[in-house]
């Protein structure tokens, strides 16, 4: 009994070992005369005041390889690629030209609830060599957070409420690039992300809608930051209030 079982042990020992050689020559056999990339990325936490915008997870990162040319030769979850590091990438003697980019979501002009975080670099590989890609992802974008007053949220007609001639709640952001996005009411504790490349000395708010009592809304106000100008990581936050007498009233509060 005693010898089976070391007989299995050695076994098992042995095709251990095999295996770990196996690993270890079929990475040199992929690897030959490539570069070799491995990564650490981090994320840059944005200011966090009343409201902050989630910070993206390795989980939710995704890289994207172009060489010298554009053409994309590699992109997959940060995750993915990590678990399966490193990547081995094609590289000349004299050194090729390699475009690495890290990102949470695509970059739009303006979208609700989809921040936008995002680092690249540059990087010249040469065969054999090992390079470790170090990126810290930060927010591309300024946000605007609205504060809806329950007071503000029960002053509208919900869609089942309405009646024939109602205006369906709605409210509108813009930017002076004239760039726009809509809300619903149940939209108000979400973010709107303007991509931070341009940015605006103003946010115009319009909101429709139809009020409890059957009243039409159609407001507009127009709100500048502290600091004159919305740019990258620049955050506002607009309070949403209803005064008793069912008018609308806005204040402003810009994120330092």
């Amino acid at each position: 009994m005693n010898k089976n079982m070391n007989h299995l042990l050695y076994t098992l020992a042995i095709l251990l070992i095999a295996a770990s050689c196996s690993n270890e020559e079929t990475e040199q056999v992929m690897g030959q005369g490539k570069a070799r990339l491995r990564f650490h990325v981090s994320t840059e936490s944005p200011v966090v005041i009343t409201r902050s915008t989630p910070v993206p997870t390795v989980n939710q990162l995704y890289v994207k390889i172009q060489n010298g040319t554009g053409a994309v030769v590699k992109q997959d979850s940060l995750k993915t690629l990590q678990q399966n590091s490193p990547v081995f990438l094609e590289a000349a003697e004299g050194g090729t030209e390699y475009e690495v980019e890290v990102y949470s979501n695509e970059l739009k002009d303006v979208i609700l609830d989809k921040p936008c975080f995002f680092a690249s670099g540059a990087y010249t590989l040469l065969p054999e060599e090992t390079v470790l890609v170090k990126l810290e992802c930060s927010l591309q974008q300024f946000q605007i957070s609205f504060n809806a007053s329950d007071a503000f949220k029960k002053a509208f007609r919900t869609d089942d409420k309405l009646r024939s001639g109602d205006t369906k709640f709605k409210l509108t952001v813009s930017d002076e690039n004239k760039r726009q996005v809509s809300y619903a009411l149940g939209d108000l504790d979400k973010s709107a992300y303007f991509d931070g490349a341009k940015s605006s000395s103003f946010i115009k708010i319009h909101i429709v809608g139809t009020t409890l009592e059957g009243f039409p809304v159609d407001y507009s106000e127009t709100i500048s930051p502290k600091d004159g100008l919305l740019e990258k990581k620049d955050h506002l936050i607009i309070d949403l209030q209803v005064s008793e007498t069912k008018s609308m009233m806005l204040k402003a509060t810009p994120v330092e």
